[in-house]
């Protein structure tokens, strides 16, 4: 007996250390097995949908699976704004949200659960959840969507957030509603009284519900304001968002490698053209010689390589200027360096490959450019060691052939013929091998040609620009014109089309302003467009 109350003793302090662990722990399902990829659901509700005459202090949703507790408070929110306190508290799967203040009397409130509320597996909702309840006898049914898409691709945007006024309002405070888009780009905005509202897509980064100018974009529908009516409905359209990039890539440093090669660090992606070029200064402002751009960095697009024409001595300093450095937006380079140092160092750098800037494909009368790590101007070995390939015959060395600046230019033997298979082998003087190309070209028989016809333009005299991108992400064409136009010479392929109306005075598509409003233009765009060998495809643009 005596042994019994000695192993009592020691086990019960134990097992309530035990339960206290468990009780206070957050749940968990149980680990192992297959990874558990299922969404979370709502399974109940209190008080349950559409409940009106509400006089309660808390509502409860209990979910399908232990929730990530975290996530429910990014996820929550209560419209309209009502300025709120609340706390919430938890029972296993359970959520209480309990108020510090009455709901309003005669009021709808709709309590969103966003599709960031996840599980502890990770497991997202599969959609934003809504329970809305009244403190009057009535739940108001009014409803207004709107769509998100990406303007480049034309893709519905998941997760991008539509705000929604009601008039009178005041945009420097936060947003009556606030939506978020489904995984087809769709808001939808329910249980909403009669009136009228405006509505915006907005880049809301600090989740505040409001629109805070200097640092956070908003686009406007085409329509300023909606009126609803009791339990009417009314559509927004189409946003086409487009990350308007306005900030100028800026040059931080220059670095000589040696004597004539240069290294430039920008604060962001830069490119480049065949007429771009880099003008070096005296530090007494008087001109020395040009450095030609070579190539952007591959592993890092921010560095771009140049060659200088003449040494740039050590014991001076020295200024440069750009023409036609730009980032992707075409924004031009600006600088933040006012002077550098030169270089003694012998430049040692090998006529290296770089890369074939033709690889998506030419037409048959066009040569392959194929880019280098420096000028080629004292490197016979690219021209005398270059192989051309026809079927089975070897041609070396080829004697279409030039090189300039840092690229080597192979032309065809009047042009590349639709008989031949053709494979190229130039010279890579690091690797002390050649590096074999195989070219994409174009033939005649393997285009096709697309017409496209907008309907119903604003005026006869509205012109449109459109935009063709190929699959690897390349604009292939850019053309204005009015109501229609035939596209020829194009290669096979899918292809994404964008059309916009150009205003008058523009180049390019203006996305309109949401305070004051000005309504965006007219925009299409549409992917998989499919391009056929020696086939006319027709294409309507028709204005969401």
């Amino acid at each position: 007996m005596q042994e019994i109350k000695k192993l009592i003793t020691i086990f019960l302090p134990a097992i309530a250390c035990a339960l206290l662990v468990l009780q206070c722990a957050t749940p968990t399902q149980p680990s192992g097995g297959p990874r558990d990829t299922t969404p979370p659901e709502v399974e109940e509700t209190e008080p349950a949908p559409e409940t009106t005459l509400f006089e309660g202090d808390r509502v409860r949703f209990k979910f399908s699976k232990y929730m990530d507790r975290d996530s429910f408070m990014d996820a929550f929110q209560m419209e309209p704004d009502l300025n709120l306190d609340f706390e919430i508290s938890w029972s296993r799967r359970t959520a209480t949200v309990r108020f510090d203040e009455p709901l309003p009397d005669t009021t709808t409130v709709i309590f969103t659960l966003g599709a960031d509320l996840r599980d502890t597996r990770n497991n997202n909702l599969a959609a934003p959840y809504q329970l809305a309840l009244s403190t009057g006898p009535d739940i108001d049914q009014g409803r207004i969507t709107a769509t998100v898409r990406d303007a480049e691709t034309g893709e519905g945007l998941m997760g991008e957030r539509v705000v929604l006024y009601r008039y009178p309002y005041d945009l420097s405070t936060g947003a009556d509603y606030v939506g978020e888009a489904d995984s087809a780009g769709v808001v939808r905005f329910n249980y909403l009284r009669e009136g009228s509202y405006k509505a915006f897509w907005l880049d809301d980064r600090n989740r505040n519900r409001r629109w805070d100018r200097p640092r956070e974009d908003a686009q406007p529908f085409r329509t300023d304001s909606l009126v609803l009516d009791h339990d009417g409905e009314a559509d927004s359209g189409t946003v086409f968002v487009i990350s308007e990039d306005t900030i100028p890539p800026v040059l931080h440093a220059v670095g000589m490698l040696s004597e004539v090669r240069l290294r430039l660090r920008f604060s962001e992606e830069i490119t480049f053209g065949d007429n771009s070029v880099l003008d070096i200064f005296h530090d007494d402002g008087t001109w020395l010689t040009e450095a030609v751009p070579l190539y952007v960095d591959p592993d890092n697009s921010n560095v771009l390589f140049a060659q200088a024409r003449e040494p740039l001595p050590d014991g001076e300093e020295y200024r440069i200027e750009m023409q036609g450095i730009t980032d992707p937006a075409e924004n031009v380079a600006e600088m933040d360096v006012e002077l550098f140092p030169g270089s003694d160092e012998p430049d040692t750098t090998f006529a290296r490959y770089i890369g074939n800037d033709t690889r998506h494909g030419i037409v048959p009368d066009e040569p392959i450019v194929i880019r280098y790590a420096k000028l080629l101007d004292n490197e016979p070995d690219v021209l005398d060691s270059l192989i051309v390939i026809e079927t089975q015959t070897t041609h070396a060395p080829w004697p279409h052939a030039e090189v300039s600046d840092n690229l080597l230019f192979i032309y065809p033997d009047g042009e590349w013929r639709q008989s031949e298979d053709y494979e190229i082998r130039v010279w890579d003087d690091e690797e002390l091998e050649h590096r074999t190309i195989r070219p994409v070209i174009h033939y005649e028989n393997e285009l096709g040609e697309l017409h496209i016809t907008v309907e119903e333009p604003e005026t006869d005299t509205t012109r449109h620009q459109l935009e063709l991108v190929n699959e690897q992400g390349e604009l292939v064409r850019s053309e204005s014109f009015l109501d229609e136009i035939e596209l020829s010479g194009i290669p096979a392929g899918d292809y994404v089309l964008r059309v916009f109306e150009l205003r008058e005075g523009t180049r390019s598509w203006d996305r309109g302003s949401v305070d004051p409003f000005r309504a965006p233009a007219r925009y299409f765009v549409q992917e998989e467009v499919p391009v056929q060998p020696g086939m006319t495809g027709q294409l309507y643009v028709e204005w969401e």
